[in-house]
């Protein structure tokens, strides 16, 4: 039997293209993880009072892989859809996707406690995403 790991990611965007960044983005994670939960996406300021306003969302879902396995896959969907060190250094972010939770352990705190990421963190509490953990 298969176990899956329930995991956590934070979804972010501050291109042009930021609507069709989040969209692709949740359907590729609707793919890869099973049983999820996906919040609304929404607007938030950028965190370091600067750079471009963000869309943002959070999927909540069970992962097959490993946490490596899971974090790799990740950031090789990050850089498949354009995003670049220069880039991230410059403030331009095409797609985030952050593995903040995963089996119920908080893996990212900085992250857990960014608005950005409570927002639609605690929509899907409110939703009882997380009761069968």
């Amino acid at each position: 039997m298969e176990t899956a790991t329930p995991c956590t990611i934070g979804l972010g965007s501050n291109t042009d293209d930021k609507e069709y960044q989040i969209k692709e983005a949740i359907e590729f994670l609707l793919g890869t993880l099973k049983k999820c939960t996906v919040s609304s996406v929404y607007e938030s300021e950028a965190f370091n009072g600067k750079d471009a306003s963000y869309l943002n969302a959070v999927v909540h879902g069970y992962s097959t892989s490993s946490y490596e396995d899971t974090l790799k896959t990740l950031k090789t969907w990050e850089s498949d859809h354009g995003r670049t060190e220069v880039e991230t250094f410059e403030g331009v972010i095409p797609i985030d996707l952050d593995l903040v939770i995963w089996n119920s352990r908080i893996m990212r705190p900085k992250d857990f406690e960014r608005h950005y990421f409570n927002q639609g963190y605690r929509e899907l509490l409110a939703q009882g995403a997380f009761q069968s953990e």
